[in-house]
């Protein structure tokens, strides 16, 4: 079980997707299940940056007050964000179309909160990777719980917001302060996303 936020979402071009020779693998991966699934093409791809539901619970100081303008607390608070285990958070990518028969897409909005669980044999497709370099991917599957109530999601938000740091870069990540850990994947990068004129608009 994993906490989810929703890094980016794009609607995809359904016409040069069907072209797939200049895809990532992991693309690839995803749209060739989809088939096997009978599932209809893809509009939307979401990019997911999350943390395990467990893990999260866990960590003693969630509830923790962090003063923007307090120098002494954005020191602690960018260490305890350091010192967060790597091997417990996940970003996954999901290509999803309204037919899919889930609520989810409709809930998908940009910067919101959701729980979900990652599975072998039951749900959508998905492919997840330790960070959007993307170096290496496991190929499962995703079922969506629901989107994250307001008490949880103001906890979420304590932990993973970067509003106390002002420059809210630090180790390769970081971002804008309602980014909880890194920046959302751009049709500028092609590590992290489709070719530019896979993107619709």
């Amino acid at each position: 079980m994993y906490f989810a936020f929703v890094e980016s979402i794009d609607e995809l071009n359904g016409d040069a997707l069907k072209e797939r020779d200049d895809m990532p693998d992991y693309w690839r991966n995803i749209l060739d299940r989809r088939d096997d699934d009978s599932l209809q093409f893809p509009t939307h791809g979401i990019w997911l940056d999350c943390v395990r539901y467990d893990y999260f619970s866990s960590i003693t100081w969630r509830g923790d007050v962090c003063r923007r303008n307090e120098d002494e607390d954005a020191v602690l608070r960018r260490k305890q964000l350091i010192e967060l285990d790597a091997n417990q958070f996940a970003v996954i990518l999901l290509l999803m179309n309204h037919a899919d028969g889930s609520r989810a897409l409709e809930s998908f909005q940009e910067g919101s909160w959701h729980e979900i669980q990652l599975r072998q044999l039951h749900g959508l497709p998905v492919v997840a990777a330790s960070d959007f370099d993307v170096a290496a991917v496991q190929a499962c599957r995703l079922e969506w719980r629901y989107e994250v109530e307001r008490q949880q999601r103001d906890v979420l938000h304590n932990v993973f917001n970067l509003e106390f740091l002002p420059d809210a870069r630090w180790g390769g990540r970081g971002g804008e302060p309602w980014r909880p850990l890194s920046l959302p994947p751009s049709k500028d990068m092609g590590l992290y996303d489709l070719p530019y004129h896979m993107l619709k608009g």
